[in-house]
Parts: C-alpha cells; sequence; structure tokens
C-alpha cells in the first residue's frame, strides 16, 4: 500500500557552512530512481573568499527539474526565471549561474529564495505541453552579453 507524506518546506532548515556545500544538503525526500531538494532562504556561505553563487555543473547521472516557487533567484537573474518558472537541465548539459552572477554574489549574507528540485535518475519523456511553452532564449542565457 502507497504512503503519503506531508511536509512543509518553510520547515526545511539545509546545513550551510563556510564553504560551499554539496547537493545533498537541500535533499528532502528520496525514492527508487528520483531525490527531491528544497532551496529555501538561508544563510549563504561565509568564509571571507566564499563565492555565494553555485559553480557551473553538468548532472551526468540525472536529468534535473527546478520549479521556482518563490523568491529573488541570484544565479539566474534576467535569465527569464521568475516566480513559476520550470527548468529542465538534462544530464550531460552544463549549467550554473549566468554570467555576471557569479561577481553579484559576492558579499550577499543570504537569499531568500524557495525552488523545488527533482533529479530523476532515467531520462524524462517530454510531453506536447512542455515543449510548447519552452523558452526558447534560455538556453544562451550562459553566454556572455546576453
Amino acid at each position: 500500500m502507497p504512503v503519503s507524506y506531508k511536509f512543509s518546506v518553510h520547515d526545511f532548515e539545509p546545513i550551510t557552512g563556510r564553504i560551499h556545500q554539496p547537493p545533498p544538503v537541500h535533499q528532502t525526500f528520496e525514492a527508487p530512481g528520483v531525490v527531491v531538494c528544497a532551496f529555501v532562504p538561508r544563510l549563504f556561505d561565509y568564509h571571507p573568499n566564499a563565492i555565494p553563487a553555485p559553480y557551473n555543473h553538468a548532472n551526468v547521472d540525472s536529468d534535473e527539474v527546478l520549479f521556482y516557487v518563490d523568491g529573488d533567484f541570484m544565479s539566474r537573474k534576467g535569465a527569464g526565471i521568475e516566480k513559476g518558472s520550470i527548468s529542465l537541465h538534462p544530464g550531460g548539459h552544463t549549467h550554473g549561474p549566468q554570467p555576471g552572477s557569479v561577481e553579484a554574489s559576492i558579499g550577499k549574507k543570504g537569499t531568500e529564495e524557495l525552488a523545488i528540485m527533482i533529479d530523476t535518475f532515467r531520462p524524462l519523456d517530454l510531453g506536447p505541453s512542455a515543449t510548447d511553452s519552452e523558452e526558447d532564449t534560455y538556453a544562451w542565457t550562459w553566454l556572455e552579453g546576453r
């Protein structure tokens, strides 16, 4: 018999540290083939030389879906990402902060973002609703001058 859980993301407190913490500190649930992570208001890394913006990376083992619920998404500001946006980063595709976000993050104390991420360990298939709502310019927001 399936089991259901109720969890308020507003009660989630991720581990923070002096340097960048690995993604599992945001993990709230795990099931076969999938993990669910929550990015909630929190302190940024607080070492004097820390760079709060996330680094560019590629998930080689998973497709990453991110639902931007609310707040100020420092790493994607001005990239068409706003409250209610959903992004998909298929396994192997490099993604991260857009140009200028790293520099803009230096000296910031924290974030007020709220987002839910699902990493699947099997490739996702996209239906017509997903392809019909694609923001064509999003993939190019990692280029300088965009």
